[in-house]
């Protein structure tokens, strides 16, 4: 997996008045209760991005400080497990 190959035009929005700090207490919160490892981090001014697997399933969760954090899939038909581990996290933080 490389940064590029991630279509971002669909993404679930986690919270659109996020922190840095918020951002990286999701992190901690998919390493430790979905066993996830996060196998590429892109880190810039503005954004963050990190790819990971659940289940089979690439995502990227993203920080952004005009967006929030959001939850972008690889490829749009992982779209339902980008909402379900979203929805996973807004329960969990």
């Amino acid at each position: 997996m490389t940064l590029n190959q991630y279509n971002t035009s669909y993404t679930t929005i986690i919270d659109d008045n996020a922190s840095l700090q918020q951002f990286y207490t999701y992190t901690q919160a998919l390493s430790n209760n979905k066993r996830v490892r996060f196998v590429d981090k892109l880190d810039e001014v503005y954004n963050i991005d990190w790819n990971f697997k659940y289940r089979g399933h690439a995502l990227t969760l993203q920080y952004s400080i005009y967006n929030g954090i959001t939850l972008a899939p690889l490829d749009t038909k992982d779209a339902k497990v980008a909402d379900k581990v979203a929805l996973i996290l807004k329960a969990r933080v």
